[in-house]
């Protein structure tokens, strides 16, 4: 499966909303990926073991993560969709709201080392669309994947004024280009497995004192979000993991207490009964992980493209994001620069 990992450390990345940025990354990625899809006939020199040329800027796998950031001032006026768009969520549209520093932030450009000096190209929408004509492209995660969605569905909204919006299928949001009869649609699974609350006359910690109830996590169902969607998408991008709290750069301890406080405790399931010894936060994500994967390698079929997509590091400064904590960074961390 294409760009499997498990959990790993933030990398040292900008401290601006990772967002905004990361749309021109991965959605290069998924455009050089299309091509994948299509067939392709034999070439008349097939006796020819020539080197294959090199991706395209943006196209190789370091591209995404050995390289620079610098400001391009004209990208901002050459933005693909405003504050208008559709597929925006009301509260969180940062062009219509208003938001502080925003044309600084859409100026900055990634400069992979590979490239000679030369800035990731921005999505061709028409191109993308063109590519991926009559295929479905679904997320499947939390709302790192959601967030990147829209910005997505935003910017090839520019190649089809008919696009619509789509949430079939169990889709928590998605749209519809009729022009090309293409599907980008996301599927809400913040854990990926299948979570379920018990009220503590029904908990097996019911005799903890505090404990109103639990979240019950069967590490070996997938959620109901996504299970019959296995077979339905061409290309598949999944993550999960951000809901964990992040005291340092080597320390994952639990989920933030705005998602699962210790009054209403996650309790990992296997197989109908409570995992002994209980497993805390950290090891249970990671026996969520290989229960998912091992699932999605056995029922999502070997044509469809898969991608794993990793954490970003959390950006919020002077108190987390429901703490009166901002994230109003101008300026990306210099090389060797942590978080703080």
């Amino acid at each position: 499966m294409a760009h499997q990992r498990h959990p790993s450390f933030p990398p040292t990345w900008p401290r601006f909303p990772p967002a905004i940025l990361a749309v021109l990354a991965v959605s290069l990625a998924l455009f050089y990926t299309a091509s994948l899809l299509l067939p392709h006939s034999p070439s008349s020199n097939s006796t020819n073991h020539r080197r294959p040329p090199p991706p395209p800027c943006g196209g190789a796998a370091t591209d995404l993560a050995a390289g620079r950031w610098a400001r391009d001032p004209l990208r901002p006026a050459r933005s693909l969709y405003d504050g208008t768009c559709s597929f925006h969520r009301n509260a969180w549209n940062c062009l219509r709201n208003g938001r502080e520093g925003i044309e600084s932030i859409n100026s900055w450009a990634w400069y992979p080392d590979r490239c000679g000096g030369e800035a990731i190209p921005r999505i061709d929408p028409e191109a993308f669309l063109s590519f991926m004509r009559g295929r479905r492209i679904g997320f499947v995660g939390d709302s790192l994947n959601e967030n990147f969605l829209v910005a997505f569905l935003c910017a090839l909204r520019s190649a089809d004024g008919g696009a619509r919006k789509w949430k079939r299928k169990g889709a928590w949001r998605g749209g519809y280009f009729p022009k090309f009869d293409v599907t980008v649609a996301y599927h809400r699974a913040v854990l990926l497995a299948k979570y379920t609350w018990q009220p503590a006359e029904h908990s097996t910690n019911q005799d903890k004192k505090g404990v109103k109830g639990i979240y019950r996590v069967d590490v070996d169902a997938p959620a109901a979000d996504w299970v019959n969607i296995t077979k339905f998408y061409d290309v598949l991008m999944f993550n999960t993991g951000h809901w964990v709290k992040e005291l340092t750069h080597h320390q994952f301890v639990r989920w933030g207490p705005d998602k699962f406080p210790t009054e209403t405790p996650l309790v990992f399931y296997r197989g109908g009964e409570p995992i002994d010894p209980p497993l805390g936060i950290f090891d249970g994500l990671k026996v969520v992980l290989q229960s998912m994967i091992s699932y999605i390698e056995k029922e999502v079929p070997k044509k469809t493209i898969k991608f794993w997509r990793t954490q970003s590091p959390r950006h919020f400064h002077g108190g987390d994001w429901d703490r009166n904590g901002s994230c109003l960074f101008s300026e990306p961390l210099r090389k060797n620069e942590n978080l703080s």
